[in-house]
């Protein structure tokens, strides 16, 4: 990217006024940058570009890297069929902010029970893309992927971490994507039997490629994060980010992950669904919404490229976090608007012992 394309993002992301060709030239030359960027790995590895049979690019969560089958590594989301419609985003703002402060209050007066370890279940369906005319990804399965951790009451201790990948469940699109799915399970990369890691810290160094990046906030951090919702938020902002992310999206987003891990107390979680109800963009996108058999509030951000929603669902009632979702609201070859992506839901239960 160049300088007048980057001086011309800093001055839209501060709120400058630009002429529209302008933005939109800067944002067309960073997007073709980035398919090249891209094709360039992809032919590295050994292919001038994608052929029909080309290795499914698999999705991989937001702050982590995309997992591929090959070599070309792609960001893309995951996607769960829901039938959820697209948001409209004009809808008042006042009543996700109710809500998270409905929240708060139910959270803040959690007792939940403590034991020598926390086990944290996570179930989550994500798409893994294929090619159909090797070009586009445009097509996809559905996989169910179940994570199991023990975290130690002293989070430097030893953490253990079972990984179950179940078969693929629902299809988008034709040969493509049934192909791809039998092609990955034929290979092995895609074990049907658990995957069972032990790490210091969390440290797994088998699963998931990469690590996180430096100063990035996680597990470690929770028990020194403010539980003031304004200090909470300027904390979030000064952590690193990834390119492109605005500071709304960057708070939505870190709050989210860190609610993940299931390891956030009553407190903090109190002051996460307060700082999250200061966010000017954030809209309640579904008053019932289903995960996994739980249902909640999804409060949710639309991405700043338009073209996805991220959500959390929370029950007001007791402040409990179900899970997060995002949805893609705009069709992508077979996959259409209103898919659900990355959708997970968590459990945390206190035991005494772990594998």
């Amino acid at each position: 990217m160049s300088d007048d394309d980057l001086t011309a993002l800093r001055q839209l992301r501060r709120g400058q006024d630009l002429p529209p060709e302008v933005i939109d030239a800067s944002l067309e030359r960073a997007r073709l940058r980035f398919e090249v960027a891209a094709q360039a790995t992809a032919i590295r590895s050994g292919g001038a570009r994608p052929a029909r049979t080309a290795p499914p690019v698999r999705h991989g969560r937001r702050f982590r890297p995309a997992l591929l089958t090959g070599a070309a590594v792609v960001v893309a989301g995951g996607l769960v069929a829901t039938g959820v419609g697209v948001t409209n985003w004009s809808s008042p703002e006042s009543a996700a902010a109710a809500t998270l402060r409905q929240a708060a209050a139910g959270a803040s007066a959690d007792r939940a029970p403590t034991g020598a370890f926390t086990k944290v279940v996570e179930s989550e369906l994500s798409m893994v893309y294929a090619t159909s005319d090797g070009e586009h990804y445009d097509e996809g399965y559905l996989e169910p992927t179940t994570t199991t951790k023990w975290v130690p009451a002293d989070l430097s201790g030893t953490w253990v971490r079972e990984t179950r990948t179940g078969a693929p469940t629902t299809f988008f699109g034709g040969a493509a994507a049934r192909k791809a799915a039998a092609d990955e399970r034929a290979t092995g990369s895609d074990p049907s039997g658990p995957v069972w890691e032990r790490g210091a810290g969390g440290d797994f160094t088998v699963g998931e490629l990469g690590g996180e990046q430096p100063g990035v906030l996680g597990a470690a951090d929770i028990a020194d994060l403010p539980r003031d919702p304004d200090a909470l938020v300027r904390r979030i902002e000064a952590a690193p980010r990834g390119a492109g992310e605005t500071d709304e999206s960057h708070v939505f987003d870190t709050i989210s992950e860190l609610l993940r891990t299931g390891l956030v107390p009553a407190d903090l979680r109190a002051a996460m669904y307060r700082a999250l109800a200061t966010l000017p963009d954030v809209v309640v996108t579904e008053e019932q919404a289903s995960l996994d058999g739980r249902t909640g509030t999804a409060i949710g951000l639309p991405h700043w490229s338009g073209t996805e929603q991220h959500d959390v669902i929370v029950d007001p009632t007791d402040g409990a976090y179900i899970g997060e979702r995002s949805i893609q609201t705009r069709r992508t070859g077979s996959i259409p608007a209103g898919t659900v992506i990355d959708s997970v839901t968590v459990r945390v239960t206190a035991v005494d012992d772990q594998p």
